[in-house]
């Protein structure tokens, strides 16, 4: 993917460097635009080191070759102004080029993001708003600000720019207005207020899984008993035990449930305070009850259900996952081999499973398991 990023005069413009490497790490090309005004706060020098591309700016337009606004505007797939000015915002909305960059936003075809970072009563202007509102924006942030105000303001964190921005170009129409609800992490079964039991699940698979259908444009909430570095677009709802989990999903009753989260088999008998010691005696036995079997409590629900199973025992795992598959009445099951890879690792290979046939996802990180995920769920 090409990326054009544009840079404009504010503080917020230490984060586009984060943003930059963000999109380099992904394996985009990008380059940036700059104008005087940024260049204030920090050199060309250093988003060409960043992207190993000229950037472009008012004093080094050529028309010998092809570093002009023309040319960079066409051979961008995405547009990207961060930060964005309320100077440049308002500029933009009514259609005033005076500078390069927003000369560039004019030649452009490719969509274009904006991510404004403005003092609180500049953001809040109802001009500034006017043009929040008709381009489009990614929101701001509330905190505290460089001019030492508190309020919204704050231009986004570079990960929520660059899953938007992924979205803008990776969407596809057949997720739009589709509500998924993606479960992550292990669920944790209280034994007094101080104790729990639990599994080794990270959630790492089921935040790729979540980050996917965002970026191909659904409407995407995760519920999971871990913390994630997501987009505030995505909706987040932290839970514990399986009970939390299943309540979350029907409250969110949505049109697909991909349930990646490891919940415990067993659930101790909750007892409250703190069990001491003197009373435990030598040894401390566990009394557990079977937990929640959440598929197979929803199993006549009209949602999509694609459920998750994780097996050690190689010889077995298909026949395993085939009976969890017709058992829980789900659409489709991906089996994970814990022999091959274990809780926490960044990789790894799925078999994708429905009624009628099994398609192997091989080795891969989690992120692109993710999309291949989301396509197969597409065409159950």
């Amino acid at each position: 993917m090409n990326v054009l990023i544009g840079v404009t005069g504010s503080i917020a413009i230490y984060k586009t460097c984060e943003l930059v490497r963000l999109f380099i790490k992904n394996g985009d090309n990008v380059k940036v635009v700059m104008t005087l005004s940024a260049e204030k706060f920090i050199t060309p020098l250093t988003f060409e080191a960043l992207t190993l591309n000229k950037v472009l700016n008012e004093k080094n337009e050529s028309w010998a070759g092809k570093e002009n606004h023309i040319d960079y505007a066409k051979w961008a797939d995405i547009f990207i102004i961060a930060p964005a000015t309320a100077h440049t915002l308002n500029k933009a909305y009514n259609g005033i080029a005076d500078n390069l960059l927003l000369q560039t936003y004019l030649a452009t075809t490719a969509p274009a993001l904006f991510a404004p970072a403005a003092n609180t009563n500049m953001y809040l202007h109802s001009t500034t708003k006017k043009a929040i509102k008709n381009l489009n924006c990614i929101e701001a942030n509330s905190g505290l600000l460089a001019c030492g105000d508190e309020g919204i303001g704050k231009m986004a964190e570079p990960n929520e720019i660059f899953l938007r921005a992924l979205r803008e170009v990776n969407r596809d129409k057949f997720w739009e207005n589709k509500k998924v609800v993606v479960t992550a992490g292990g669920s944790v079964e209280k034994i007094d207020d101080v104790r729990f039991i639990s599994n080794f699940s990270s959630g790492k698979m089921g935040e790729a899984i979540a980050k996917a259908f965002y970026i191909k444009g659904a409407d995407v909430t995760l519920v999971s008993s871990k913390k994630h570095n997501l987009t505030k677009e995505i909706k987040q709802i932290k839970v514990e035990s399986a009970k939390e989990y299943l309540d979350a999903i029907l409250e969110e009753n949505p049109d697909y449930l991909i349930m990646a989260a490891a919940i415990v088999d067993y659930m101790p008998k909750y007892k409250s305070g703190k069990l001491k010691k003197e009373q435990i005696g030598e040894k401390m036995v566990l009394e557990l009850d079977e937990n929640i079997d959440i598929l197979k409590s929803l199993k006549d629900k009209p949602f999509k259900k694609i459920g998750f199973k994780a097996e050690r025992d190689e010889k077995n795992a298909l026949k395993y996952a085939k009976n969890a598959l017709n058992k829980k009445n789900l659409d489709a099951i991906c089996l994970n081999l814990l022999t091959k890879n274990n809780f926490g690792s960044d990789e790894n290979e799925i078999f994708f499973i429905t009624k009628d046939k099994e398609i192997l996802f091989p080795q891969d990180t989690k992120e692109n398991i993710s999309f291949r995920i989301v396509d197969a769920v597409k065409n159950i």
